[in-house]
């Protein structure tokens, strides 16, 4: 607080005697403006206080900040108005709200910054956190939760969610803010950035083709979720084999360690797969296939373009509903299950693409 060395007490006016006073100059504030007041008394249950050398001001007790009681005669406070008039016709201060003003403009300047701060848990809801930053709530989402208290459950049961998410209430959590709005009372926050950002960023951590070791935190039906050095890397399905998977449960479980390469990192997040860390099978078997060869096959699934063939040395080839001969009514005849011996008329191996045709 800023101290002065003298304060002259000044004479309470109503708004008619303040007019009078400020003469043909508008009153510089209004109700909802922060004004910076002298104090004049500080007593049980208001403080009475000078307000920018225009009138006085006084403070209700409900409207006291958390240190109000240590002010002294003299001391520079900011107040925020509440109303133009209030009894004995002072202008109604309150110092609570301005403080709450004060910590909005704070918040906003630590979100410009990209400053780290801590706020506390103070509640749950299956959506995500309720928490406390110096006074004000804000809402830190689950998709927004560090690896450590992203609340992983198999079958995605949102009663368990919720029961792991109200675990972290009381807890401090280091966070970013990601928006903040004052007069929307907008206020959301990131863990997941703010250890991201503590860790040096996940550009610095990880490089594209890097083999990394983690452990696998949640399985979902498109892909596995990896904990790596408390940064989280997702395995899509399609990158965990070379060979189909249908259901990943099946191969893979919570808490298991598994060893992946580093395919991309864009926007924060590490794309990884298990199936890059060998070579394609398929390239090495399809280099002993060439166009025009004659070749013996399993019809597989049919569709109303083709009919895919199971191959030796578990190639898959497609006979497209065209390559007929003119009658594509000989691919749609064709049953799951039958042998057939097919033409190679089509190989492309970058793409997996094997073209064939039925033999009559």
């Amino acid at each position: 607080m800023v101290k002065t060395k003298e304060v002259e007490t000044k004479k309470s006016l109503t708004m008619e005697e303040l007019a009078v006073e400020v003469g043909d100059k508008l009153v510089p504030f209004g109700v909802g403006d922060s004004v910076e007041c002298t104090v004049l008394q500080n007593g049980s249950h208001r403080v009475l206080c000078d307000v920018l050398g225009l009138t006085c001001g006084f403070v209700p007790e409900k409207e006291f900040s958390f240190d109000t009681k240590e002010l002294a005669v003299g001391d520079k406070v900011v107040g925020s108005v509440m109303s133009m008039e209030g009894k004995d016709g002072m202008i109604v201060l309150s110092l609570r709200r301005a403080d709450r003003d004060k910590l909005w403009d704070t918040l906003r300047e630590k979100m410009e910054k990209q400053s780290t701060l801590n706020v506390r848990v103070a509640s749950a809801n299956r959506g995500g956190l309720m928490v406390d930053a110096g006074g004000l709530t804000g809402f830190l989402p689950v998709s927004q939760l560090s690896v450590d208290h992203y609340p992983r459950v198999e079958g995605g049961d949102s009663g368990q969610i919720l029961y792991k998410l109200k675990r972290l209430v009381g807890e401090a959590v280091a966070v970013k803010i990601i928006a903040v709005d004052k007069n929307e009372e907008k206020l959301i926050f990131s863990e997941k950035e703010a250890v991201s950002d503590a860790l040096g960023g996940v550009e610095s951590l990880f490089e594209v083709g890097e083999v990394v070791e983690g452990v696998i935190s949640g399985i979902a039906p498109f892909g596995l979720f990896i904990n790596l050095k408390s940064i989280e890397g997702l395995i899509h399905i399609s990158e965990v084999s070379w060979d189909h998977v249908s259901d990943l449960n099946k191969e893979f479980k919570v808490s298991q360690k598994v060893k992946a390469k580093v395919v991309k990192i864009e926007n924060g997040k590490v794309s990884l797969s298990i199936k890059r860390l060998s070579d394609d099978p398929w390239i090495e078997h399809m280099k002993k296939l060439k166009v025009g060869q004659k070749v013996k096959g399993e019809v597989g699934k049919v569709t109303a373009y083709g009919a895919f063939v199971k191959l030796p040395e578990g190639l898959e080839g497609l006979v497209h509903i065209g390559a007929t001969g003119g009658d594509p009514k000989k691919v749609k005849d064709l049953k799951a299950g039958e042998k057939k011996e097919f033409e190679v008329i089509e190989l492309k191996p970058e793409a997996r693409r094997i073209g064939l045709r039925l033999i009559d």
